[in-house]
């Protein structure tokens, strides 16, 4: 969930008035997704053991620092024509060395990358976000297959000109050595990237190894940062990551997605093959839990002992809630959306607000738990289902977050209302009235990032009338139509940074039709959808 700021004392201040555009829906229950029924079985929580340290006999990782040396005239040799297409077309691969008492961390990182395009590339794009960050970054040497040459760097872009063209199908290798400074979380605006930042008991280093930008329609793609939304865009990587810890105590445990080997103590490897990104974080202070869903997928809740509160003088445990309620939702999600890729699934209490989804990896803030009430009444619900939506809206399905947001945001949310209607079924107008309706929303769903002043005016368009509008759909085409829409999304965005062609066209020319209203009612650009497939609609002005 990105910069969704929902402090109680925000609710009061940032609520805008407008009228809903249809009364609270009462939808009839989800169909099937894929031509089958849906029948989700009673969840039975049965919690799988810590996991035993198992040293593995791995070889030691190293990748040379890179030097800082003049730059060279010396042509680039390249590899070409021995590309793996399983694996790929970024991989990055990692030694991350952590102080974690002085929350400081040292990287020597390779990145091998593969031109796959029609054309020859004149130039590299590195993504490095931890360089918007005050000290966050400090690049020590880079070279481009052992040869050093010269680099600008300026915000999240370095751009690297290459002495010789990347043709298609050639390789280039890449070696970085930089510090790492993440911020101390405080509060204001900049606590909401406390994902990149620490706190007395926690260490987040996310968006923190840089990585070849993503390439759409030719261009590189790297946005300018701002407060409000998220601006990034990935294209899927190959990691592999080793993670060392020093000045920490041994009850020190890393939270990490993928497949986590510990090879020895305070070090661990990581590997997580086309994702989005990489996110870690760690404590002295983690409470791990972890059940196995029915599909084989291993959830890990890592939280803090004050997840367990007293509530009016009853024992609530928010960390059991938050297990049972990712349990839930990460079944429904696989049989509505498709499998979840990958073996395991991490959700973090996080010690700054709101949540914040990673590929694998999601952190739901500490406020939330604090508030757990021991119902389903609250956001520590509805924040930890929608960072699990996130993984099939961002991870799986991939979007351009500055120029596209209700792509992933206003399907995550919405995916909040399916998780409702399926499991509580008696409290869908409560969710509409809770999550939507008390806001009163305005603004356009396919507006950008960059077009908004205040972070509540963002939410309330993108994901809140982005909701309203998805429900709308579901009512112009029908129930079945609509989950074939979201399954078909799912598959056919997988992988790829869809953009908002990808969602329209999964509909036939009389499903636009039909849905004409409800685009005219919440998007800038109504016709938008008409002209990806082609669809010539009837002239109703009269003339």
């Amino acid at each position: 969930m990105k910069q969704l700021i929902f402090s109680y004392i925000a609710l009061v201040i940032l609520l805008a008035g407008c009228n809903l555009n249809t009364t609270a829906p009462t939808p009839t229950a989800i169909p099937p997704a894929n031509g089958g029924n849906i029948r989700v079985a009673q969840v039975q929580i049965t919690p799988a053991p810590t996991q035993a340290r198992v040293l593995q006999a791995i070889p030691t990782k190293t990748i040379t620092s890179t030097p800082t040396l003049s730059p060279s005239e010396t042509p680039i040799p390249y590899q070409c024509g021995e590309d793996d297409e399983t694996q790929s077309a970024r991989r990055v691969s990692a030694v991350v060395n952590v102080d974690y008492g002085a929350k400081t961390a040292h990287v020597d990182e390779l990145i091998t990358f593969v031109n796959r395009e029609e054309i020859a590339l004149e130039s590299i794009i590195l993504d490095i976000q931890a360089n918007q960050w005050p000290e966050g970054f400090t690049l020590e040497g880079l070279s481009v297959n052992d040869e050093v040459i010269p680099h600008t760097l300026e915000v999240n872009r370095l751009e690297i000109p290459l002495t010789v063209p990347l043709e298609t199908g050639c390789q280039v290798a890449i070696k970085l050595s930089f510090r790492l400074q993440p911020n101390q979380i405080r509060d204001g605006l900049s606590a909401y990237r406390g994902f990149f930042g620490y706190s007395p008991r926690q260490l987040n280093m996310s968006h923190f190894l840089p990585v070849v930008a993503a390439r759409v329609n030719g261009a590189w793609l790297i946005h300018e940062p701002i407060g409000i939304g998220e601006q990034i865009v990935y294209d899927t990587v190959d990691w592999d990551v080793i993670v060392s810890v020093e000045n920490a105590s041994d009850t020190l445990q890393l939270a990490a997605p993928g497949n986590m080997v510990e090879i020895d103590e305070l070090r661990w490897q990581v590997t997580l093959p086309k994702s989005r990104d990489f996110a870690i974080s760690m404590s002295e202070n983690f409470v791990l839990q972890q059940v196995q869903t029915p599909s084989g997928v291993t959830i890990a809740v890592y939280t803090f002992p004050d997840a367990v509160t007293n509530v009016n003088g009853v024992r609530v445990d928010a960390g059991v809630h938050t297990m049972d309620e990712t349990l839930k939702s990460m079944i429904l999600f696989e049989r509505l959306f498709g499998d979840y890729p990958y073996e395991r699934f991490v959700v973090v209490q996080g010690d700054f607000p709101d949540g914040m989804e990673f590929t694998g990896l999601v952190y739901v803030g500490t406020a939330w738990f604090y508030y757990f009430d021991g119902t389903h009444y609250n956001y520590l619900t509805l924040i930890t289902v929608h960072e699990v939506a996130h993984q099939w809206w961002y991870a799986k399905v991939g979007n351009d977050a500055a120029l596209n947001p209700w792509l992933d945001e206003a399907l995550a949310t919405y995916s909040e209302y399916l998780y409702i209607e399926q499991y509580y079924p008696n409290d869908k107008n409560w969710w509409w009235t809770f999550r939507v309706a008390d806001f009163v929303p305005q603004g356009n769903v396919d507006s950008t990032v960059y077009e908004f002043t205040t972070a509540r005016e963002y939410i309330n368009a993108v994901y809140l009338r982005g909701v309203q509008m998805l429900q709308n759909l579901r009512e112009d085409i029908g129930d079945t139509a609509f989950f074939e829409l979201l399954w078909e999304y799912s598959h056919v965005g997988d992988g790829v940074i869809a953009n908002p062609a990808t969602f329209w066209t999964q509909l036939t020319a009389e499903q636009i039709r039909l849905s004409q209203q409800t685009r005219n009612d919440f998007l800038g650009d109504p016709n938008v959808a008409s002209f990806f497939v082609g669809v010539e609609l009837e002239d109703n002005s009269g003339e």
